[in-house]
């Protein structure tokens, strides 16, 4: 057994209103598409109504080679890591020393060492602490993150695992790729970091209120690999970002979760609360239509995503922190985490409330 005790964020330094945004956007795509006036209304149709960004606007209007997006992204990343870890810390007033082990998730930039140890440095923490950096997952590492925890202190139930994501998806614009998938993914992904310290049973911190991780479960779907991911170019990282994604959402997550929850003998109407990661309206409306939600069951979500867009592997844990300082949920209460990523794959936590 182990429990989700604390979680912190950290907004990247640049909050830009959606508008600003999609004027941008028009001006740099309105010369090379001449459809540019029916695509742009993906900006207004978002529910979005502001993001968090690395850099100003302006930065996007210009070209900037891989060299300078990674160095930009490294000294962001760690900034912001260490903002989220502490403020997860601070939460409960525990201290540097209460985990012994980070799970560091990025998808948006490269750094080795990875970022875990440059934060190790910085913070000054434990030099025997153990470190995981997983890179690749895209949104659905946060959720992986958790599951890795989860694991890992049910097998070593004295410890506890801070969980790190960190991305900065607007470094990898691309101002010269003017394809739809460019366009739809500027409407929607935006940067942030967030922090989780997951403990296990034997742990001093354990009686901490929080949420008890109780099985994880994780799918690859077969021939889906060109639906969600990066191609690497000459000047970085170009999104690749399937219009197919609510049509997977609708075909698989229900099927998905009823192989898992049956196994603790649950159905779909057992589950009170759910945290989804926030892919985009169309995938939060599919989610509501594949489980037959009721109003309101995904607000969490959609706070996110109107609050903060899609930042990729931390918005999980920005729908768990919601749902975490807002308490509104009563003891024994079954949740379920759920988030889909490059792979095509998908991550589900089953959890109860404590």
């Amino acid at each position: 057994m182990s429990k989700v005790v604390s979680v912190g964020i950290a907004d990247a330094p640049f909050k830009i209103h959606q508008n600003e945004v999609k004027e941008f956007v028009h001006q740099l795509f309105h010369r090379e598409r001449d459809d540019i006036e029916r695509l742009i209304n993906v900006f207004d149709n978002s529910m979005i109504e502001h993001r968090y960004f690395a850099q100003p606007k302006e930065w996007a209007g210009q070209s900037h080679g891989f060299k300078e997006q990674n160095e930009l992204y490294v000294k962001l990343a760690l900034k912001l890591s260490c903002e989220a870890l502490l403020n997860c810390i601070k939460e409960i007033n525990a201290e540097l020393s209460d985990f012994d082990h980070i799970i560091f998730i990025s998808s948006t930039g490269i750094s080795t060492p990875s970022i875990d140890a440059l934060l190790i440095n910085d913070l000054k923490l434990n030099q025997h602490i153990k470190r995981t950096p997983l890179w690749g997952l895209g949104c659905v590492g946060g959720a992986v993150g958790l599951s890795r925890a989860y694991e890992y202190t049910k097998a070593f139930p004295k410890s506890a695992t801070a969980v790190i994501a960190v991305e900065l998806c607007s470094l990898t614009f691309q101002r010269d790729d003017y394809s739809k998938s460019n366009l739809i993914a500027t409407a929607i992904f935006s940067d942030g970091a967030a922090s989780a310290l997951v403990v296990g049973r034997e742990h001093k911190l354990f009686h901490n209120r929080g949420i008890v991780l109780l099985d994880s479960f994780s799918t690859i779907y077969y021939d889906s690999l060109d639906v969600m991911g990066w191609e690497v170019v000459d000047n970085g990282l170009k999104v690749i970002f399937s219009k197919d994604i609510p049509t997977i959402v609708r075909k698989c997550v229900r099927p998905n979760i009823t192989e898992l929850i049956q196994k603790h003998n649950l159905k779909i109407k057992d589950i009170k609360h759910f945290i989804t990661h926030p892919g985009g309206l169309k995938v939060i409306n599919a989610y509501e239509e594949s489980l037959d939600l009721t109003n309101g069951t995904l607000d969490y979500s959609r706070k996110v995503l109107r609050e903060h867009g899609n930042m990729s592997s931390p918005s999980v844990l920005y729908v768990l922190n919601e749902f975490h300082k807002d308490k509104q949920y009563s003891s024994g209460d079954y949740v379920l985490i759920s988030a889909l990523g490059p792979g095509f794959s998908s991550e589900l936590i089953l959890c109860q409330a404590v």
